[in-house]
């Protein structure tokens, strides 16, 4: 009988990268289970469950077979990586699939088992027919990680290999301390100087997230810095990336701050939410009146959107806004999750789109997502509906259903990269940028 070998390519890959799934030498026209497993942060394990029928050739091809049952159904060629759950044996039931430390590629070991297998292969011991280990990386080879610590600046730049210049990202999250370094490790894998931008928790910045007022200072250092490395192109403009809480640094960058072309806000506020914000004197409040919060009915996780009340007019939305729309030689992309339980996504993408329209602001888009949630990671990630803050001790809720959210997460992140490449590597601005 035909050894059975399960070939995977590209391997390695970068983790945004799709790869071909398929197994050989299996019996007949009979059932399979295909288990992939990872463990990403802090130990924490993701996995997931699919069972095939192998053809008449004994051939299993994940681009062409359906998956009959398990954690998805249907032809999914990346189903084994987006459909993956935290694993039952984590610490904490909600993991989420972090990358802080991007030079670090991720071990997924993909098994096949002969029948149909409905349990965890984590608490239960299945002998495996045979396993691949597929390595997912986040650094395409050349690209370099430094630590940046340069008066004040706490950050993480990746740079493409070559000599540059390069055009230059600064990338920022949200509430969660430090940095996910995926992001920028990945734009430094197509060709940008991307600039990880933690704002607190980490040594040398704030600690404390509640009792903290953000100076934009801080983010200006960050785009200096960009702007005057000799491997970054800043005449083409700098770009921004953000997510969450992260969207209103932005914002405030875009308004305040020269030599900034392009960004891109993805499930943030348009207002400051919990910490006052200041910046040459204007300091600004946070716009939060908390009210009783509401909880997940399943898992009693808190819906942080629930938190706020919102103005009662798109008059006092607009006056609690700052005026970005104004920055005409900036391009902007909004992106919306229409099920995200952590942000009001879709009522701030209504609002910018309503100013950036009444403005004429000549470019930007806007892009909506049902079914999305809260975390947009990169294609591929597996999907968090939910998440353990070790901040609030609390399980926070995320939304989202895990196919549309994973389609959504796949086609915006081709949106975006498309989004930079035309207002960056294709765009020639001179704002003076070298300071």
């Amino acid at each position: 009988m035909e050894k059975v070998i399960i070939n995977a390519q590209p391997n390695p890959s970068l983790y945004d990268e799709p790869i071909a799934i398929k197994a050989n030498g299996l019996k007949q026209e009979s059932m399979y289970t295909f288990h992939s497993h990872v463990v990403i942060e802090r130990d924490e394990a993701f996995e997931c469950l699919a069972q095939y029928k192998s053809d008449s050739k004994g051939i299993i091809d994940l681009g062409n077979h359906a998956s009959l049952g398990g954690s998805y159904t249907g032809i999914e060629p990346m189903g084994l990586f987006w459909a993956m759950k935290p694993a039952t044996k984590n610490k904490y039931p909600f993991a989420v699939p972090e990358r802080k430390l991007a030079n670090q590629a991720l071990d997924v070991t993909i098994s096949a088992h002969e029948g149909a297998l409905t349990s965890s292969l984590q608490t239960k011991a299945y002998k495996a027919i045979c396993s691949v280990k597929i390595q997912r990386r986040f650094m395409a080879p050349g690209v370099t990680r430094t630590v940046v610590r340069d008066n004040g600046l706490h950050a993480f730049l990746f740079l493409p290999p070559g000599p540059g210049p390069f055009p230059g990202i600064i990338t920022i999250d949200g509430l969660m301390p430090g940095t996910n370094e995926d992001k920028p490790a990945l734009l430094a894998s197509r060709g940008y100087a991307a600039l990880g931008l933690p704002f607190y928790g980490i040594e040398g910045l704030p600690q404390d997230y509640e009792n903290t007022c953000f100076k934009l200072e801080y983010f200006e250092s960050a785009l200096r810095y960009l702007q005057n490395h000799e491997k970054v192109d800043a005449e083409r403009g700098i770009g921004l990336v953000t997510l969450c809480l992260g969207l209103h640094f932005g914002l405030a960058m875009a308004t305040f701050l020269s030599g900034i072309s392009c960004m891109i806000g993805i499930n943030g506020p348009l207002s400051v939410l919990h910490n006052p914000m200041s910046y040459k004197g204007i300091k600004w409040s946070p716009h939060k009146t908390l009210k009783t919060v509401k909880r997940s009915s399943s898992t009693n996780a808190v819906l942080h959107r629930t938190w706020y009340n919102f103005p009662a007019t798109y008059d006092e939305a607009k006056a609690s806004t700052l005026e970005f729309y104004k920055k005409r030689d900036v391009a902007f992309m909004f992106v919306a999750a229409l099920d995200d339980d952590a942000q009001a996504s879709e009522y701030y993408v209504n609002v910018l789109e309503r100013l950036l329209k009444e403005s004429n602001h000549p470019v930007f888009r806007i892009d909506r997502y049902s079914g999305a949630g809260h975390v947009f990671k990169q294609p591929y990630m597996p999907h968090s509906p939910f998440m353990y803050n070790r901040i609030f001790g609390e399980t926070l809720g995320f939304g989202g259903v895990t196919g549309p959210h994973s389609k959504a997460q796949e086609d915006s992140w081709k949106k975006q990269l498309g989004f930079l490449h035309k207002h960056l590597k294709l765009r020639r601005v001179n704002p003076a940028a070298k300071l």
